[in-house]
């Protein structure tokens, strides 16, 4: 029961329908070679990996690779509804070496980013084991409710944190059937049969019914493509060999070298996993088992008659990236690219987050200097400034001169919203709501527009724009290329004051005045029981309170309606009393317990709360 609960956060950090790796066949299938890469071009303004490598920007297709005028009669407009995207991405981590910490000890922060739920998915524990001889080990941190490890946290002597990491842990295959034999598909090494397994689903007041599950060399089918061939779905949460609970050894890890070889073994979805110890050491590595590959391309399905497709194990410990005692003594993640080169190679890219988050991180650490305290972290866990939208909102301020505002009372009401720009994500801020929409809804249409062909020869599939797309788009809003300009526009200052329209025009139903358009109106959280869906008039009752929430995507605070922080701490390894805890709920799953919301209000507020429990209250013994 334990592997299962393990095995649902593999679902749920990674996924298990291969979309990302389909979408990109999909637009490479559909699109010619250049346009295909420069859609999964890199967002290089915004690169902050550990190492320093940049990746060079993807130049836009020239206009005889790509034209979108000579694409016939294509719909390039933007589907009315708005596909249903996955949850936002929002993890960070980060440790601080002992001499840049005021302990001389490592520093280590977290703040784990989910979907916000009540009771929360984590439960705030401090284990103490003692033995003949004294105290055995003692570990304090979030703990997931179904397995027996504390998932992130300190013991005293190291200290761990995890973000998702965002490699590549997956294939998709498409298998090639066997023209002799249905009941078999094509492999490099010959034709191979399908294997079966029948689950049985239970119905209530029926009778069971019956899933037959075909399954190839690689792992089950999933899906079929286009042309009704099976895909296949090789998986490290489908290996027993990648899934156990080595984690646990961490609550006993001594030092900085024992938490870098339990993450080489761990059987985990794969993490970034920045540590530190009570030496004032800190590193980076993947925890969690990596795959090795034979070669290829794995980024798009391949044929299963490719030599190349498939895993080959698992990458060897000694060959895992890692980064170790940086010269800075700083060490940051947030679902970003966090290495280059060959360490890239290796973890490959799963739809890593754009670097604007771990960038701004990464500059607030070098500004907070020596001496820093865990508290001082909390501001960092807490800064919604909006770096990534400043040149949006620059753009936006700029494309409504007089011209563009004249006989347009929209508009001009929302030249006058963006002076009061505060540059903060904050719950009283309309010029930033306002921005961020323009930005959203300039990217969808640019965004469909570039991949008509492929939404034309699919148009089942739901395409998203990758996190990686700022790069070509804002290429594309500053070179103004007539050839990618979307059609039934004179120039792309129309174009653009079309995404200002749109803008405007969708907010009016929520936002009578523009000025009225605050952030917080929409970003008020929804933190809910799962009971109160179905029984409404309960949810005042088992559900937090709504509150407007400052934070938002490509920002530290990573803050959605129902997104959040699932826990914050940061604490000073062997100093843990100085540290601090959050968690968006109470510990307590009882509506009538006084500890059912104890703790949200710190978490709203930024509040810091004690990392280490106070002095017992209550005691339970359980007795044979």
């Amino acid at each position: 029961d334990s592997l299962l609960v393990l095995l649902t956060m593999f679902v749920d950090l990674q996924g298990a329908d291969g979309r990302h790796e389909i979408q990109r066949g999909l637009i490479r299938d559909a699109l010619p070679e250049a346009a295909a890469r420069f859609v999964y071009g890199p967002a290089s303004d915004w690169d902050a990996a550990l190492d320093g490598t940049l990746l060079p920007a993807m130049p836009p297709p020239t206009a005889e690779e790509y034209d979108l005028r000579r694409l016939g009669e294509l719909d390039f407009t933007p589907p009315e509804r708005r596909p249903r995207t996955r949850s936002p991405v929002g993890s960070n981590n980060w440790a601080v070496a002992g001499a840049r910490s005021s302990t001389g000890t490592a520093i280590v922060a977290n703040d784990m980013h989910l979907g916000l739920r009540v009771p929360n998915t984590w439960y705030h524990a401090r284990l103490q084991l003692r033995s003949g001889d004294g105290l055995a080990f003692d570990v304090t941190g979030p703990t997931l409710p179904g397995t027996p490890a504390v998932v992130t946290g300190s013991n005293g002597r190291v200290g761990w944190a995890f973000t998702n990491s965002y490699g590549d842990y997956a294939d998709v295959i498409v298998v090639v059937p066997d023209p002799a034999d249905p009941q078999r598909y094509l492999a490099p090494d010959g034709a191979q049969a399908f294997e079966y397994v029948t689950e049985t689903i239970a119905i209530q007041d029926g009778e069971p019914e019956q899933l037959q599950v075909a399954s190839t060399r690689w792992g089950p089918v999933i899906g079929k493509d286009a042309q009704g061939r099976a895909l296949a779905y090789q998986w490290t949460a489908h290996d027993p060999a990648a899934v156990n609970l080595e984690l646990l050894a961490m609550a006993t890890a001594t030092s900085l070298d024992d938490a870098l070889a339990i993450a080489a073994r761990a059987g985990i979805p794969a993490q970034n996993l920045v540590a530190g110890d009570a030496t004032g050491r800190v590193a980076w590595t993947i925890a969690g088992q990596i795959p090795r590959r034979r070669g290829g391309d794995a980024t798009a399905p391949r044929l299963s008659t490719d030599p190349t497709v498939g895993f080959d194990g698992w990458v060897d410990a000694t060959l895992r990236p890692r980064v170790v005692d940086p010269a800075d003594g700083l060490i940051w993640t947030a679902n970003a690219r966090v290495v280059g080169g060959e360490m890239l190679g290796i973890v490959g890219d799963g739809g890593y987050d754009r670097g604007a988050r771990a960038g701004q991180i990464a500059a607030g650490l070098r500004a907070a200097g020596e001496r820093q305290s865990p508290r001082e972290q909390l501001a960092l866990q807490l800064d919604d400034r909006a770096l990534f939208l400043a040149r949006w909102h620059a753009l936006l301020t700029r494309l409504l001169d007089d011209a563009a505002v004249q006989d347009a009372p929209l508009r001009r009401e929302l030249r006058e919203v963006l002076g009061r720009w505060s540059g903060r994500a904050q719950v009283d801020d309309a010029a930033y709501r306002l921005v961020r929409t323009f930005r959203d809804e300039t990217e969808r249409r640019v965004f469909y527009a570039l991949i008509a062909p492929a939404r034309a020869a699919h148009p089942e599939f739901r395409f998203r724009a990758p996190a990686s797309f700022e790069g070509p788009l804002w290429q594309l809003v500053e070179r103004q290329p007539a050839h990618l300009l979307p059609p039934g526009y004179a120039d792309w200052r129309a174009f653009l004051l079309g995404a200002v329209d749109a803008t405007v025009n969708g907010l009016a139903p929520d936002c009578p005045k523009l000025a009225a358009c605050t952030w917080g109106a929409y970003n008020t959280s929804r933190i809910r029981h799962p009971l109160s869906a179905a029984l409404p008039p309960l949810a005042g009752w088992l559900d937090m309170e709504a509150l407007p929430l400052p934070g938002d995507g490509d920002m530290p605070r990573v803050q959605a309606r129902s997104f959040g922080a699932s826990q914050r701490f940061a604490f000073a390894v062997g100093h843990e009393a100085d540290g601090f805890y959050h968690m968006p709920t109470g510990q307590s799953g009882h509506p009538l317990s006084r500890f059912y919301r104890a703790g949200h209000d710190a978490w709203a507020a930024g509040r810091a709360s004690p990392f280490l429990p106070g002095p017992p209250a209550h005691t339970l013994t359980l007795a044979p």
